[in-house]
C-alpha cells in the first residue's frame, strides 16, 4: 500500500504517466523558498548523500567491476549526472514542478540507458524489453507560514507484458532502497536550502554530527599528498573544534594502538578492546620521524611518522612489502578563528594499495564505506576530548594508559 499524497496529484505528471504499472512517492516538509530549493535541487551531489551512494555502488558493482560503468564522481552535482547519464526533462515548470523521465532495462544487474536526442523520441520509444522511469519533484504549500511541502514522485512504465513481469519481481527489492535513495535526496535538498536561507543558522545537532569536507578542502592539495602522486582514491574528511590548535595537537601525536593512546575510534577494532585515553599522555608528546604508531594492538602492520610540523601537520604513512608507501594519513590543524581549529584528515592510497586482495574497485567501495565509519568516530572523539579537557591537568606517564581492568 502507498500512503496517500499529503497534496493533490500533478495533472502534468499523471498525463505522462499513463499506463505506469509502478510507483512510489515520497513527501517531506522544507521551511525555504520554492527557488531555492529548487537551485539546492540542482547543487546536491551524491557526497552529500554518502548511504545512497554506497547502495548504488553495490547495486552496480557487477558493472564496475566489469568495466561497462565507470566510477562516478561524488562532488558532481547529482542532477548533471543523471541528465548525463540520459536523463531527459520532459516538463520544466519550475519553482513548481519539474519532471523527467529515462528509459533502461531496469530489471537487469547491468542496465545501458538508452540515449534520446528529443522528447519526441523518447515519447515513440517502445521497445519491449524496456521500462521507462518518470520523476516528479514538486513544492507546494502546506499553508503553514514559510513552509512547504516537497514531493519526489516516480512511475515506472513496463513497456510489454514481458517486461513487466521482470520488472515486478525486481520491484519488490528496489522500492523500498527506491523509497530510502528519495529520502536521502530530499533530506540533502532540505539540508542545503535552509541553510541557504538568509540570515538561517546552521543546525547544531546536524553540524556536531557532520565530518564533511567542503568542496574546496576536498580539491585543495594538502601536505604529503606528494608522497603519493597517483593515488588510486583520496578520502578528505574535516571537523571544527572550539579550541585554539595547540590543545588539538596533544591528542593527535599520542595516537597508535597498543602502547600508545589510542585511535579514538572503535575500541574493540582498533585497539584490542582498550579504551583509548581520555587525557593527555606526556610521555607520547613527542614523536619524531619514524616513530612507529601501530595500527593494532601486537600485529607488524603500522603507520610511522612521515612527516611532523608541531601544532599544525602530522603525516603518517602505511609501507608496503616492496617498502613503497600503501596508505598516507595527514591530519592538518588550521587556526579558523581565534581559539577555534578547522582539523582536516586526508587518506590516500597508493597504486598497488588492495584492500585484502580485493580488486580495485571493490577496494574503493569497501574502503570509502570502513573509512567513513571509522574516520568519523575517530574525528568526533578527538573534538569532544580537546573541547572536555580545555587545558585539564596531564596524566602521570607511568599510569596513563592503565585502566582499572588491567591494574586488576
Amino acid at each position: 500500500m502507498i500512503p496517500p499524497l499529503p497534496v493533490s496529484p500533478s495533472p502534468t505528471f499523471e498525463a505522462l504517466i499513463h499506463g505506469a504499472q509502478f510507483r512510489d512517492h515520497v513527501a517531506i516538509r522544507v521551511h525555504a523558498p520554492s527557488d531555492t530549493i529548487f537551485q539546492a535541487l540542482h547543487e546536491v551531489a551524491l557526497r552529500d548523500m554518502k548511504l545512497a551512494w554506497l547502495l548504488g555502488e553495490v547495486r552496480y558493482l557487477p558493472s564496475r567491476l566489469t568495466g561497462r560503468m565507470p566510477a562516478v564522481d561524488l562532488t558532481a552535482p547529482f542532477f548533471e549526472t543523471l541528465i548525463a547519464g540520459g536523463t531527459l526533462v520532459l516538463s520544466d515548470d519550475r519553482p513548481r514542478e519539474m519532471i523527467t523521465g529515462s528509459a533502461a532495462q531496469l530489471h537487469r544487474v547491468h542496465q545501458a540507458p538508452r540515449r534520446f536526442a528529443s522528447r519526441e523520441a523518447f515519447d515513440e520509444f517502445a521497445d519491449p524489453e524496456y521500462e521507462k522511469l518518470f520523476i516528479s519533484i514538486r513544492v507546494i504549500p502546506t499553508g503553514q507560514p514559510g513552509e512547504v511541502w516537497l514531493v519526489l514522485e516516480h512511475a515506472t512504465q513496463a513497456l510489454s507484458s514481458i517486461s513487466e513481469c521482470r520488472f515486478s519481481r525486481y520491484w519488490l527489492v528496489i522500492k523500498p532502497l527506491g523509497a530510502f535513495v528519495s529520502q536521502q535526496l530530499l533530506g540533502a535538498v532540505r539540508r542545503r536550502a535552509e541553510e541557504a536561507k538568509v540570515g538561517a543558522p546552521r543546525r547544531r545537532p546536524h553540524w556536531r554530527r557532520s565530518i564533511r569536507a567542503t568542496p574546496a578542502e576536498e580539491t585543495r592539495v594538502l601536505p604529503g599528498d606528494d608522497r603519493i602522486p597517483r593515488a588510486i582514491d583520496t578520502l578528505t574528511n574535516g571537523v571544527t573544534i572550539r579550541e585554539a590548535p595547540r590543545d588539538v595537537w596533544p591528542w593527535l601525536v599520542q595516537m597508535g594502538a597498543g602502547d600508545r593512546a589510542g585511535w579514538y575510534s572503535y575500541d574493540w577494532l582498533d585497539n584490542g578492546r582498550r579504551p583509548s585515553a581520555t587525557s593527555i599522555v606526556p610521555d607520547l608528546q613527542h614523536p619524531t620521524i619514524g616513530t612507529v604508531f601501530r595500527a593494532l594492538p601486537a600485529v607488524t602492520d603500522s603507520f610511522i611518522v612521515l612527516a611532523i610540523e608541531p601544532e599544525r601537520v602530522l603525516t603518517l604513512g602505511a609501507p608496503a612489502r616492496d617498502g613503497r608507501l600503501a596508505v598516507t594519513w595527514t591530519f592538518v590543524l588550521e587556526e579558523a578563528a581565534s581559539g577555534v581549529t578547522r582539523l582536516l584528515v586526508r587518506a590516500r592510497g597508493g597504486p598497488g594499495y588492495r584492500f585484502h586482495g580485493l580488486p580495485l574497485p571493490l577496494t574503493r567501495l569497501v574502503v570509502r564505506f570502513v573509512h567513513f565509519i571509522m574516520q568519523r568516530k575517530q574525528l568526533l572523539v578527538i573534538r569532544r576530548r580537546a573541547e572536555a579537557t580545555r587545558g585539564g591537568p596531564l596524566l602521570p606517564a607511568a599510569r596513563s594508559l592503565t585502566t582499572e581492568k588491567d591494574a586488576a
